[in-house]
């Protein structure tokens, strides 16, 4: 069962790097996966080529070229189940569906999101252990009270990449970043950009339940220039929310949008989006 359904944290992809697979790359291939392979090495190491080969779980694939002329090594990868749920990825773009897919779709999100971790305390913990990572440990202590904003630092000291998705928040590629702009309808200043990588939040994480909890954020929603008291409607399908009372999500989000903002059964529901520039602490 070692290697059955395995995604690289790093890729989202099924392949598989055995110890002969690394000798057999050069110096320059070994530096651009470098992130790929160390995601690989937390999860599974990187195993001889017989383990592989023992394993019903793994399929070895031939050296082949691509329709681009991309040469492809012979590599091993991950063998998928056959059933609906376990071969469902978070990678795929199912697109936030709408309709009759849409239920099926949320199901098969759940299952997902349930077989990953809590929490990433222990990554966490373990890189900030490493003699480099002093601002992680320099964070560590300055947000100590200030989980979110420790949390969303953290993220972008590790590099997002790296970072497995858990049970609170998963890993948004690139190509999903697009859809949301479509769905959404974002443009200008709020569009994704397209080297954006992401994380969407589950709303029983930590996260969400604080921005639940908000009363500034509340009073913010239902000011007079966003809410229609007479009618129970918002005036607009993007608010705009700027916490200053709130340290840690003023220091995690600090200006935020909350998309398509409406009422249903006295409860209040929308989209909290934020971009957040991970790479502006390089």
């Amino acid at each position: 069962m070692k290697y059955k359904n395995y995604k690289n944290p790093y890729t989202q992809e099924d392949s598989i790097y055995s110890r002969n697979n690394m000798l057999d790359m050069s110096l320059r291939e070994l530096i651009n996966r470098k992130d790929e392979l160390l995601a690989q090495t937390r999860v599974l190491g990187i195993p001889e080529d017989r383990e592989l080969s023992g394993s019903e779980n793994a399929v070895y694939v031939e050296a082949y070229t691509r329709d681009d002329g991309t040469e492809v090594k012979s590599h091993w990868r991950s063998k998928p189940n056959n059933t609906l749920s376990d071969n469902y990825s978070l990678k795929k773009n199912s697109g936030f569906p709408t309709g009759g897919a849409s239920k099926i779709e949320r199901e098969k999100e759940e299952i997902a999101i349930n077989k990953l971790s809590k929490n990433n305390d222990e990554f966490f913990e373990k890189e900030r252990s490493n003699p480099q990572s002093w601002l992680m440990r320099i964070n560590a202590e300055r947000n100590s009270d200030r989980p979110t904003a420790k949390l969303f630092m953290d993220i972008a000291l590790v590099n997002p990449k790296r970072v497995p998705s858990t049970q609170d928040y998963q890993y948004l590629t690139k190509e999903e970043g697009q859809i949301f702009n479509k769905k959404y309808k974002l443009t200008g200043n709020k569009e994704i950009p397209s080297s954006y990588d992401g994380f969407r939040f589950s709303k029983d994480s930590p996260t969400a339940q604080e921005l639940n909890n908000s009363q500034e954020l509340k009073n913010q929603i239902f000011a007079d220039k966003n809410y229609d008291s007479r009618t129970g409607t918002f005036k607009r399908d993007k608010l705009e929310i700027e916490f200053k009372n709130d340290k840690n999500l003023q220091y995690s989000f600090g200006h935020m949008t909350v998309l398509n903002p409406k009422i249903e059964n006295d409860y209040i529901t929308g989209l909290a989006f934020d971009k957040y520039d991970f790479e502006e602490m390089y």
